[in-house]
């Protein structure tokens, strides 16, 4: 029997609102998940958070 697959994310930016990133959560986090990532479109390095599902 095959494991179950990690819940899979998509990363927005907080100041443009552009889908840059997509990801796995792992399943004990709790909570969204924040990151620092490169916005192509701001051209900087800003924090990206969890969109809803």
């Amino acid at each position: 029997m095959a494991a179950k697959k990690k819940p899979y994310v998509k990363l927005q930016c907080a100041i443009c609102k552009n889908i840059n990133y997509n990801t796995h959560k792992s399943k004990t986090m709790e909570g969204k998940l924040d990151l620092i990532k490169f916005c192509k479109k701001c051209r900087k390095r800003i924090k990206h958070k969890e969109l809803k599902k």
